[in-house]
């Protein structure tokens, strides 16, 4: 039985909200039946628990690099973190100077060429955080990447837990699937 994280009183009913919409990591997505609301019958503490953090990090930027809208500077730097990588780390798997990657990061401008490798780059570091995803190979090689006009928002990542079957090893596990990029 889980416990109140503000008074410890035991938490009898923990509901899994259907939807539930946030801007994580500065992006706008929909977890579906996932996030857990405990709400404390002894103190009324309500608060919301999302879980694997780390893996909705992974999928929210897998799901930021398949919307085909040149990647900004911030993007660029989620995308770098969601590998889990410093600066110098990142600019050595793109085979660039650590100044080119702080130039796009503040969002001096990248080309389409340069965009779509990122995006490549990014795939192939998260590919294995993010199981549940499949995208097939030279998906970003033929990526019409397109300048987001003023005013633009992304449109919403909506993200799903799934429950895969491995069955060599024969293992489950629940992992983040992208169900839609919401228009």
């Amino acid at each position: 039985m889980e416990t109140c994280v503000v008074c410890e009183a035991p938490i009898s009913e923990i509901e899994i909200l259907p939807s539930y919409d946030d801007d994580a990591f500065g992006i706008p997505i929909t977890i579906k039946n996932a996030v857990q609301r405990h709400v404390c019958p002894s103190c009324g503490f309500d608060g919301i628990e999302i879980p694997d953090s780390e893996g909705l990090e992974a999928a929210v930027a897998v799901g930021r690099i398949m919307i085909p809208v040149q990647l900004s500077g911030p993007e660029i730097k989620f995308l770098r973190k969601a590998c889990g990588m410093n600066g110098k780390q990142f600019s050595e798997a793109m085979h660039v100077d650590n100044a080119v990657l702080s130039r796009w990061e503040k969002h001096a401008g990248q080309g389409e060429v340069t965009d779509r490798t990122i995006r490549d780059v990014v795939w192939g570091l998260l590919c294995r955080k993010t199981p549940a995803i499949v995208i097939p190979p030279g998906h970003f090689t033929g990526m019409n990447i397109r300048r987001a006009p003023n005013g633009y928002s992304l449109p919403r990542i909506v993200v799903e837990r799934v429950r895969l079957k491995d069955a060599l090893h024969n293992t489950k596990s629940d992992e983040w699937d992208l169900l839609d990029l919401a228009a």
